[in-house]
């Protein structure tokens, strides 16, 4: 086959990236200096480096060749309180299910609401919630 060829796109990537922007503009103050990454710290405990963190993270991933990926993305979110966490993951979430999410998304839905609870290796309180997220697969 000669020309472009459709190729996945990181979705997490576009997530952290949208996610990124989009939670500094929020007015929230449970969103004040909140990290977005595909990572978390790598000390002993795991945990993240600092408060608030939101991890997000590929669960699934589908292809329907050439066009469209459909994306499980999971939303971790350590806090200083459980209930900030679980605010914070909210937002998050709503913004992944608008219609047109970030350039290359093209919309997502819910799977499971902000759970809250505690980290079992650093007792810190979290919260998740889960989304499928569309994107548009790009050509090269």
């Amino acid at each position: 086959m000669t020309g472009p060829l459709p190729v996945p796109v990181d979705v997490a990537e576009l997530v952290v990236r949208a996610l990124r922007a989009q939670l500094a503009a929020r007015p929230e103050p449970v969103l004040a200096g909140i990290k977005v990454s595909t990572q978390v710290g790598d000390s002993v405990d795991g945990g993240p480096p600092s408060l608030p963190w939101l991890l997000v993270a590929e669960d699934g991933h589908t292809w329907a060749w050439p066009a469209l990926q459909r994306v499980v993305i999971r939303l971790t979110c350590w806090h200083r309180t459980e209930h900030a966490a679980k605010a914070a993951v909210a937002v998050a979430l709503a913004l992944l299910c608008v219609p047109r999410p970030a350039p290359g998304l093209t919309g997502g839905e819910p799977v499971t609401g902000p759970l809250g609870g505690l980290d079992p290796h650093t007792d810190r309180p979290l919260a998740t919630a889960t989304a499928v997220v569309r994107a548009r697969t790009t050509t090269r």
